[in-house]
């Protein structure tokens, strides 16, 4: 099935006296090929009628004019179709209509705004950057006439980059606020960055650490190529997030596991700061006993091969006494346990610990019963009770 492609213009008020003068017109980059018309509406029937619809959007002031337009051109028999008729250009809202009818009838459009009338144009931008969030890829071309010389010259230009960057220049700054990009945006030119954007967000929403620090890296050096001015401020801005964000050289891994917790707290991700939180406590508790203990702790790590999650269920566990903790006697004797169990009552994070398991299990599985500000102010407690009790200590 073909597609139904159109081209839409605001009709202006420009050419439809007897004494105006044809001025001189060209496509960018293309003068070579020039033309007189006596505005664009004649240049947009005989380059695209051919392939496209011609769709003009009309008060009837325009209408007449460019009826008149078109007689001159000896340009005959076009339709003006009612339903893009705009009876009283100061309803914005009744424009807007108008304008999404038009768009939404079409699978590919060229814009043209180059001499609509009035506020017109203007409402025809807004409305594209709004229906370019929704769908990047019908619209192919917006197309303005450039005055070179006025009344005598004008150079057809495709402002369609420039909606792109708006489209970009959203992303980036909302991507800086939720680290999420939505998946209907597309662009031809900034597609690997909005592919490495996606990875992060991937990595960070699935709490895949162990490969946050490359796709972050990927990242930045995609932030890094943007080089336009008017969204180059946003993509150094994010890339400073994305470095504090992903920083993890010479930083413990519970205080890694904190920072990002807090951190996505505030972008109001609960339940994965919540498991963030409870994975930091699990690795503080192994790197306070280690500061006292370390050679024993360390053969611990060699008899789970350092992973991370085993580990950390290890000393998570040290309030059971021995004889109840069948994982451990595996690995260390009933002396040993004695003493990485005094160390671990030491630190006084039994009840804190028991807190933060409690309300992750319950967010995780649906059970909280509660509604959004209860568990913030909840969690809020736990981050709070959490950094007293062990970040400020600081296990240098």
């Amino acid at each position: 099935m073909s597609s139904k492609k159109a081209v839409i213009t605001i009709l202006g008020m420009i050419g439809g006296n007897d004494n105006h003068n044809k001025a001189m017109y060209y496509f960018e980059g293309n003068n070579i090929l020039q033309k007189e018309y006596f505005n664009t509406f004649p240049l947009l029937i005989e380059n695209y009628s051919q392939e496209y619809v011609i769709v003009p959007l009309y008060t009837k002031e325009a209408k007449m004019v460019n009826e008149k337009v078109l007689h001159k051109s000896e340009i005959e028999n076009f339709i003006f179709e009612e339903k893009y008729f705009i009876d009283n250009e100061k309803d914005f809202a009744k424009v807007f209509n108008t304008i999404n009818k038009a768009i939404d009838e079409f699978d590919e459009l060229i814009i043209d705004v180059s001499h609509g009338f009035r506020h017109l144009p203007i409402l025809m931008i807004v409305d594209l950057i709004i229906q370019n969030f929704k769908d990047t890829s019908k619209i192919s071309k917006i197309l303005f006439a450039k005055e070179i010389v006025q009344f005598k010259e004008y150079e057809i230009i495709d402002l369609k980059e420039y909606l792109d960057l708006a489209n970009i220049a959203f992303v980036l700054s909302t991507f800086e606020k939720n680290y999420t990009v939505a998946s209907h945006i597309k662009s031809v030119k900034y597609k690997k960055l909005l592919g490495e954007l996606n990875d992060f967000s991937n990595d960070l929403m699935a709490l895949n650490l162990g490969n946050l620090f490359k796709t972050a890296n990927d990242l930045i050096i995609e932030l890094d190529k943007v080089e336009e001015v008017s969204i180059k401020t946003q993509a150094q801005s994010l890339k400073k997030t994305i470095e504090e964000l992903s920083d993890f050289k010479g930083k413990k891994r519970y205080l890694v596991y904190y920072e990002l917790s807090k951190n996505l707290f505030d972008k109001k991700y609960m339940l994965l700061s919540l498991a963030l939180l409870y994975e930091s406590i699990r690795m503080y508790i192994k790197s306070a006993i280690k500061k006292e203990h370390k050679q024993l702790v360390e053969d611990i790590e060699k008899e789970f091969d350092n992973d991370l999650y085993k580990i950390g269920d290890f000393f998570k566990n040290l309030d059971k006494e021995y004889d109840y903790n069948q994982k451990a006697k595996k690995i260390v004797d009933k002396q040993q346990y004695t003493i990485l169990k005094k160390a671990y009552d030491k630190l006084g994070l039994k009840e804190l610990y028991k807190n933060i398991n409690n309300k992750r299990n319950n967010l995780a599985h649906a059970n909280s019963g509660v509604s959004f500000d209860y568990i913030e102010k909840d969690i809020a407690s736990l981050l709070f009770k959490y950094e007293s009790l062990a970040i400020k200590t600081g296990l240098k």
